[in-house]
């Protein structure tokens, strides 16, 4: 079919049809007809002729090279278009086709810095090229783990060609409402006001002439967090991660309002997840890699697993041979009351092209995974082969998931989810050191003026990442997610409260109707009850404004428990002193947690005596209101402590009653061994030392007795 000679030319110039390559099209067609039938000689020396007539213009060169290329003869392809380049250095066709050749070599990074450099050079009107080289720069980022580059260079496709119905189906499923990406990670981020205008002569279309728009606006403006926050969705466009996240943070650090600063925050977070960035980010995909020498005892190993419910979401291609499940461990039965068992997921499998590929966010877990499978199948899978590469954003919060296993009660098993998810996210994530925290945990980063703001954005990549792979529950006809957690308990918990950009009250339309009153004019209005305080939830402001007199003593032990959580030590103890001044409950007479936090935070302080003294006063309490039942937890802190203050023998003496009473606990034998050792008595040690040995033997406990011999050497070795 003819072109249309008002068309754009499909070299990419910009150009009409019949002002560009009309002339000598035909012939060009010719070559490339000929090259599809296998004529490739004849097809060559179609377009050397070609090359000999018009030798002075670019696209012939373009398409001379595409023809040496099919033909095996990439060398000579790669002249050709430094040639065609020579003669226009701006002739994007011949970019976009280095970039195919090196795509095909499996160069991406090289194939993709090619694409962005013919799509620089493309013109504007050349929209069949454009859509073209940003699809394949799509496909390239969005394989490189980079959302916010793959959706601007989509977007752009998109513009380009706005009847395509497929490619707009393309956007919406990846980018839309419905899409498994973070909000964070697929949202349109729009360009903020800035304290200058950005000149008028920045505004060409091209994504590479607003980046230096702003890169030469900080320059001007290196106070305004706007143009630091432009010039980084600007570099994020065009792939430019680890300038990007340069830019944004500087946003951040200048940035006064909690909300912006949450949003710039957050989109570092998604950058840092990039191919590139492995070096920066918090989270990674561990992945081992087993080729499988014989796939029977293999395929029997998943089998035991999916019959011992520890293979969960099997999935199975039949068109391309994979195998796709979930490896999970139960939790403990203390959760699987009233028919419901949860498990956790240990790593993600993946049968494929005779390889076993297991991951997980998690290293140490995927590799127990793959030990097991090798310890099972021995000689049926090669060795192993680890990875590291960018995350599954699906799998940022994957430790904060569990999932029911088998349930009876999908409400239970929903509050099982909740309480698990409460548990990781309080008590572990807000514990672990983030390098985008510079090191410092997200309880530690509270309290520097820096970090909060990028805090914010830590916990909102978390959440957006979390509330996208929740699992659903059936409500009627519907799937509908589970309400697992809120993360505004976390930042509660952690004391992060938005002290900008307020959200709007609600107004009240003037024609309202008023309320109707039925209670008599003289009455009292009635109060709502107090809502019962989840002291468990609250942030250490919270805990040091209670009222510590009006508590009782189960609330002060719980207020104790949330700051140590919080690592508020100080907190804690002060609770726990008032939590043992309380007269004594028959309801609950177990005043260990009191006292041993009273213990903790006394030798915490360098005053083992006082934390003797503690000890004591609570094994009388203990003797007198709890029948003893705690003797022996006071008695073995009772004897590390005498161990501390070098009374050896007072220590050794706690020691023989705690043995007395428990002869059958192994712990008594080796703490003792060991306490000896820190006081430098090394006859003691190795008489308890022995004591565990024979005990060992006795029982034949053979992690006592290699515990008790490492013991006995340190001890003669001590004297």
């Amino acid at each position: 079919m003819p072109l249309d000679p008002y068309a754009s030319c499909p070299c990419g110039s910009g150009k009409k049809f019949k002002w560009c390559c009309a002339p000598y099209y035909p012939q060009i067609e010719r070559a490339i007809e000929q090259d599809r039938n296998g004529q490739h000689e004849t097809a060559l020396a179609t377009i050397q002729a070609l090359t000999k007539e018009h030798g002075d213009k670019p696209p012939v060169w373009g398409y001379y090279a595409q023809v040496l290329y099919n033909g095996g003869q990439a060398e000579q392809a790669d002249e050709a278009l430094a040639t065609a380049l020579k003669l226009n250095p701006s002739f994007g066709m011949a970019y976009f086709l280095r970039g195919m050749f090196r795509q095909n070599e499996g160069e991406l990074i090289g194939a993709l810095m090619l694409f962005r450099k013919a799509a620089d050079a493309y013109d504007p009107e050349a929209h069949d090229a454009l859509t073209q080289v940003h699809e394949l720069i799509f496909r390239n980022e969005l394989i490189l783990n980079r959302p916010v580059a793959a959706r601007a260079a989509l977007e752009r496709a998109v513009r380009f060609q706005p009847a395509d119905v497929e490619l707009k189906q393309q956007f919406d499923a990846l980018f839309g409402d419905n899409s498994r990406l973070p909000t964070c990670a697929r949202k349109p981020y729009t360009l903020r006001p800035t304290a200058k205008p950005v000149p008028a002569a920045a505004a060409t279309g091209k994504l590479i002439d607003a980046r230096k728009a702003y890169d030469e606006l900080v320059k001007a403006t290196p106070d305004d967090p706007a143009a630091w926050f432009n010039l980084g969705v600007c570099r994020a466009w065009l792939g430019e991660q680890p300038q990007a996240v340069e830019a944004l943070n500087k946003s951040v650090d200048l940035e006064t309002d909690d909300h912006r600063a949450e949003e710039a925050a957050a989109l570092v977070e998604v950058l840092r997840c990039g191919q590139g960035m492995e070096n920066e980010a918090d989270y990674l995909e561990y992945g081992v890699f087993l080729p499988i020498r014989d796939p029977q005892p293999v395929m029997a190993y998943l089998q035991g697993l999916e019959q011992s419910r520890r293979l969960l979401g099997v999935q199975v291609n039949q068109e391309n041979g994979t195998i796709t499940a979930m490896v999970v461990d139960e939790l403990p039965s203390l959760l699987a009351v009233g028919g419901t068992t949860l498990a956790k997921v240990v790593a993600k499998v993946t049968l494929a092209n005779g390889v076993v590929h297991l991951w997980h966010p998690n290293k140490a877990s995927v590799l127990k995974v793959a030990g097991d499978l090798r310890d099972k199948v021995m000689l049926a899978v090669e060795q192993p082969v680890e990875q590291t590469r960018p995350v599954n954003f699906g799998d940022v919060a994957l430790e904060a998931l569990v999932y029911p296993s088998q349930t009876s009660d999908i409400n239970q098993a929903e509050e099982k989810l909740r309480d698990h998810a409460r548990h990781y996210f309080e008590e572990t994530w807000a514990h672990r050191p983030l390098k985008g925290l510079g090191g410092a945990t997200p309880l530690d980063a509270v309290g520097s003026k820096v970090l909060r703001k990028r805090l914010f954005g830590a916990i909102k990549f978390v959440e957006d990442s979390f509330v996208g792979v929740v699992p659903h529950k059936r409500v009627g006809n519907e799937a509908v997610p589970m309400a697992v957690y809120d993360f505004a308990a976390l930042r509660h918990k952690l004391g992060l409260e938005y002290v900008s950009a307020a959200p709007p009250s609600v107004n009240v339309p003037a024609d309202a109707p008023a309320a109707a009153e039925t209670r008599a004019p003289d009455a009292p209005r009635p109060q709502a009850p107090a809502a019962k305080r989840d002291i468990g939830a609250m942030n250490a402001a919270d805990l040091a404004g209670l009222d510590v007199a009006s508590l009782s003593g189960d609330d002060l032990e719980q207020a104790m428990r949330a700051a140590l959580k919080l690592d508020a030590r100080d907190l804690a103890v002060a609770f726990a002193q008032a939590g043992t001044l309380k007269p004594a409950d028959a309801a609950k007479p177990d005043r260990y947690p009191l006292y041993a936090c009273l213990i903790a935070g006394a030798t915490a302080e360098g005053d083992p005596a006082r934390a003797v003294a503690v000890a004591e006063a609570g094994a009388a309490f203990d003797a007198a209101h709890n029948d003893g039942k705690r003797a022996n937890e006071y008695g073995l802190q009772k004897a590390k402590l005498y161990a501390k203050l070098k009374d050896t023998d007072k220590a050794a003496a706690e020691f023989d009653g705690l043995i007395e009473r428990s002869p059958d606990e192994p712990k008594f034998y080796t703490a003792a061994a060991e306490a000896m050792l820190g006081a430098r008595n090394g006859m003691k040690a190795l008489a308890f030392a022995e004591k565990g040995l024979a005990k060992a033997k006795q029982t034949g406990n053979r992690d006592l007795e290699g515990h008790s011999r490492e013991l006995i050497e340190a001890a003669r070795r001590l004297g």
